[in-house]
Order: structure tokens, then C-alpha cells, then sequence
């Protein structure tokens, strides 16, 4: 499990040495690969993620006046009980990073999660899920994108989670019915003068109906609506806004060919200032999977949709974030594989006011990812990996390129 943020430094290494001494003491223990079973039922999965890469570019400026190497270690302990159609499972992670070159950036993430699957009956299906996390933003991003060089040190936050989804229909039904919602809420811990304008809290409510087709297709319609809602207003006024979705789509799964997720709608945003721009029009998610070989597979991906503003120092109402994604794994032997993905996005701002004129602004952004993933050992997996950024704006407000390589180690019971 991969988290990103701030517990103390002392408690992320004594979290690191009590997870690795539960694996040392009870390994004699497993009955299956990486699992340590126990009388009362509840299974016990702990791995370790160590990493050490380099990064030539930290807080994502034009002159990359910043480059260090960075080590990160990530202990977790995850918990599932399966008690006849329900189970509930439970996980607790760390990460630790250090900058050699860097300190200002070493930073300690914390996770927590819950969840629980429910079935009291056939047509009855219930997932609830719990998040609390103590995580960060790298100098350079979200609040401080655009100025990282200015920041001492990363942006620290908070965020919770709660999470319900309900579907009614059996696993034999043509029709099923889906509600779900959804809160969620974000503080930030440091930098408050500017960051307490970025602290909000969300309420989503959806629903949903499914027709299974008589093959292997379902058409799926959706609609949801948010309150976001923002704890201080910045100088350009309130950003609280309503936030609604209706999309229609099909999900697939052909077996050992294709799956798949595709749903086309209208995004509506409407501010509760009037002088804010509202955003209404197209909006889409495509996830597809496409495996022509059984050891060998594609993977596309693309989205469309208007979000909030992170960084404190713009002025619009909001982004349409446009991504386009493709990917080709590759499994050359059992114990090697490899991944090859490009990426590219685009944010268009709404408007951009300097000086008192409104100016248009589109950042893009390119990204290439190459890894190589070697398993010599049934608990040990071996990734080395080389990331290629390329950032551009249309104002030169954020102009940079960014290469990121190292070797990525996982180890389990």
C-alpha cells in the first residue's frame, strides 16, 4: 500500500521496527504465502516497501535548483476476517522518506482504513468504508504549485473519509439499484496563513441503476450531487459550490480478452457566489483492459471534468482537467515483467485575471513511466523504475521537466 504524509518522525521508525519484529516472530506461524492465520479467524498480511531513487528536480521549478536522492521506507499490517457472506478488513501503513540533499522535504505519511462487506441477503449488498490519514503535498504541488521554491518545507493535511454503498439485486438479476455517499474532509496542519483557504469538507449523494444485457455488457446510469463546501474565504470570495453528474455507460468483463468501464454525461458546477463562472458541459470516464495475449496487455485510460482550485496563488473558478492515458505490461517469464505507460494531460483554466485583464491559461503535462519488475523469491519483488515529467504552460507559469529512477523493494512473509 502506497500513503503520502505526516506522523512523527520517532513514531514512523518505531512503526517501522515493531512491523518488521511481528514478521521476524511469527513467520513459523503462516499456513498460506504471506498470510499469518489465527484461531478467532482473522488473517494477518504484513509486507515492507524499502525504495531508493533519485529525483533531479524536487520542488518542480524551471532551473531545478533542487536535486537529491531519497530513501523511503513504508511498513503495513493489514487484517481481513471472512465471517460467511460478510468481511471486514482493516489496514494501518507508514511511510518514511528521507532527502540526502534535501531535508526540508523528509516527510512521515500515516494511513488508516477500515471496511466492511455486507450481506444480510441475496439482493441486499452493503460496503462501508472508513479513511483517516495524516499525508502531504511535495513542495511544488497542489497549495504550493507554481511556487515550491518559496516553501521551507511540505504541506501538511489531514483527511477523512466515511463511505457507503448500497446495491439491491442478485447476482441473477437483469436490473440492480445502486445508492451510495460519500463525506470527506481536508485540513491543513502548517503554512496556515495561506493554507487555512484551502481547508474544506464534501458531502456527495448518488445513485444508480444496472441492466444486464443478455452478454457480457452492462448498461449503467448514474447521477450524483456534491455540497463542497470551503472553511475560509480567500480575498476573491467564497468557492462553495454544488457539483452534479449524470452519466451513461456500460461496464464489461469478457473473460481473458477485455474489461472494461465507459460512461459519457454533464457535469454541472454552480458556485454560491454569482460572480463566479459556472461550469456546465461534457463530461467522461473510459477505463479499458485489453489482453490480446495472456501474457501480454494493454491499458487505456481517459477522463474529462471540472475541478476546485489547489494552488493558493490562482484566481479562477475552477479547471477542466482532460487526461489520456495507454499502457503495455508485459509478463516475460514468471519471474520478470515489465511496464511501459504514457500519460497526458491538460488543465484548462476558466480565466485568469492579472492586472485587472482576463488572460486564458492551459497547463500540460506529459509523463512516460518505464519498470521492471523481478520476483527472485516467493516474499521478495524487485521494481526498478525510471519516471520522464514534462510540464508546460501556455503563460509560463509552470515550465519544468522532472526525471525520477530507482529501485523499488517489497518484501512479505
Amino acid at each position: 500500500m502506497c500513503i503520502k504524509t505526516v506522523v512523527g518522525r520517532k513514531t514512523g521508525f518505531q512503526l517501522s521496527c515493531i512491523t518488521l519484529a511481528l514478521a521476524a516472530n511469527l513467520a513459523h506461524a503462516q499456513e498460506q504465502e504471506g498470510v499469518i492465520r489465527t484461531e478467532s479467524g482473522i488473517d494477518f498480511i504484513p509486507s515492507l516497501q524499502a525504495e531508493l531513487k533519485h529525483d533531479d528536480n524536487v520542488v518542480r521549478d524551471k532551473d531545478a535548483t533542487v536535486s537529491s536522492w531519497i530513501s523511503t521506507l513504508a511498513p503495513t499490517l493489514r487484517a481481513n476476517l471472512v465471517d460467511g457472506p460478510n468481511s471486514y478488513s482493516f489496514a494501518a501503513a507508514v511511510k518514511n522518506a528521507v532527502y540526502f540533499d534535501s531535508s526540508a522535504d523528509n516527510f512521515t505519511d500515516g494511513y488508516l482504513d477500515a471496511e466492511a462487506k455486507l450481506s444480510p441477503a441475496s439482493a441486499h449488498n452493503l460496503k462501508l468504508k472508513a479513511n483517516n490519514s495524516w499525508l502531504h503535498e511535495d513542495r511544488g504541488t497542489g497549495v504550493s504549485e507554481g511556487r515550491g521554491n518559496l516553501q521551507s518545507e511540505e504541506t501538511r493535511f489531514n483527511a477523512q473519509t466515511l463511505q457507503a454503498e448500497y446495491e439491491y439485486g442478485s447476482s441473477g438479476s437483469i436490473g440492480k439499484l445502486r445508492a451510495n455517499t460519500r463525506f470527506y474532509n481536508k485540513d491543513y496542519k502548517n503554512f496556515r496563513d495561506l493554507t487555512q483557504y484551502r481547508d474544506y469538507d464534501s458531502l456527495q449523494l448518488g445513485g444508480g441503476f444496472v441492466y444486464q444485457t443478455p452478454g457480457a455488457f452492462k448498461l449503467v446510469a448514474e447521477l450524483s450531487t456534491a455540497e463542497i463546501d470551503f472553511k475560509t474565504d480567500d480575498l476573491s470570495g467564497s468557492r462553495d459550490n454544488t457539483d452534479n453528474n449524470y452519466r451513461l455507460g456500460a461496464e464489461w468483463d469478457i473473460t481473458a480478452l477485455t474489461t472494461g468501464i465507459l460512461k459519457l454525461g454533464y457535469q454541472n458546477k454552480d458556485f454560491d457566489l454569482a460572480v463566479r463562472e459556472k461550469f456546465t458541459g461534457f463530461s467522461w470516464e473510459a477505463i479499458v483492459q485489453w489482453l490480446p495475449l495472456t501474457y501480454s496487455g494493454f491499458d487505456f485510460s481517459t477522463g474529462r471534468r471540472a475541478k476546485d482550485v489547489d494552488a493558493l496563488n490562482i484566481n479562477s473558478d475552477y479547471i477542466i482537467e482532460t487526461t489520456y492515458s495507454i499502457g503495455w505490461n508485459h509478463q516475460w517469464s514468471e519471474q520478470l515483467s515489465s511496464k511501459l505507460s504514457y500519460e497526458y494531460q491538460t488543465d484548462e483554466y476558466n480565466r485568469v485575471v492579472r492586472l485587472g485583464t482576463t488572460l486564458g491559461r492551459e497547463d500540460t503535462r506529459k509523463i512516460i513511466t518505464a519498470e521492471l519488475e523481478s520476483k527472485p523469491l516467493r516474499w521478495l519483488t524487485l521494481t526498478g523504475f525510471v519516471n520522464l515529467e514534462d510540464r508546460t504552460s501556455t503563460l509560463g507559469v509552470i515550465v519544468y521537466d522532472r526525471t525520477v529512477y530507482g529501485l523499488n523493494v517489497q518484501m512479505t512473509l
